[in-house]
């Protein structure tokens, strides 16, 4: 976890340099082909204007880490190719997760999903919320509007292209809470300050386009993109971004 730097921590201004040049190095490699650097990556490039003595150590931790796996890369398996008959249809599913207020600065959560198309990975996302959550459902609820907005992406790119797309996309979010909330008019308690994510979501649930589902936080892969796991669950939801 990094905190903001200290007067006497922060770092000279070549190292500075070499520090962006550095993190510049790891965001080409996360965007191209090490999508599981990505929520490391992510914290490390907020420091690009003034970084600390601590930031220096997390970045050569990265590098150390993709040297030592320097023969991992994007994996693209999908699980079943294009069916030239007429009623093939792809089916897409997103993975949406948050670390409620993770950022201890700010109390800002980090959001994660990654969005398969036919079980390959077509797109991933680790980013701070833009605003200050009230709850780990409200939270969850955000980051899942983001990437229901992403896979209607993904939908109206194919459906551009002529291709079908099984209906309705599956959403799956580890907060039970938040799936309620995505798929049932009623409201009350703590949520009713929440506005219009979780009526997006919802409106998406009447039209058949997506319906959104829970997913036991074990098995939920966005965590890869929200946090710092323990050695054996990343590389469980590491191996279905890079082998």
């Amino acid at each position: 976890m990094l905190v903001k730097e200290t007067e006497d921590s922060k770092l000279e201004l070549k190292q500075q340099t070499r520090y962006r040049k550095g993190v510049g190095k790891l965001l080409h490699l996360m965007h191209w082909s090490r999508p599981d650097v990505l929520n490391p990556v992510r914290d490390l490039s907020r420091d690009m204007q003034v970084a600390s003595k601590a930031t220096m150590t997390g970045m050569h931790t990265a590098m150390n880490f993709i040297i030592a796996t320097k023969d991992l890369g994007l994996k693209l398996s999908p699980r079943q190719e294009l069916d030239e008959n007429r009623g093939f249809k792809f089916r897409i599913e997103g993975d949406s997760n948050s670390d409620y207020a993770n950022d201890i600065s700010n109390r800002q959560s980090i959001i994660g999903y990654e969005i398969f198309l036919e079980g390959a990975p077509v797109a991933v996302k680790s980013a701070q919320q833009t605003m200050t959550t009230l709850s780990s459902a409200e939270g969850k609820l955000v980051s899942g509007t983001s990437c229901a907005q992403e896979m209607l992406f993904v939908m109206r790119i194919l459906e551009s292209m002529n291709l079908k797309v099984q209906k309705p996309m599956i959403l799956w979010i580890d907060n039970k809470g938040a799936v309620d909330l995505a798929n049932n008019w009623s409201i009350g308690g703590r949520a009713r300050y929440i506005g219009v994510h979780h009526y997006f979501l919802r409106e998406l649930k009447e039209q058949g386009i997506l319906l959104t589902k829970w997913k036991s936080s074990g098995s939920m892969r966005a965590d890869l993109f929200t946090k710092n796991l323990p050695g054996p669950a990343f590389r469980k939801h590491a191996a279905q971004f890079v082998g």
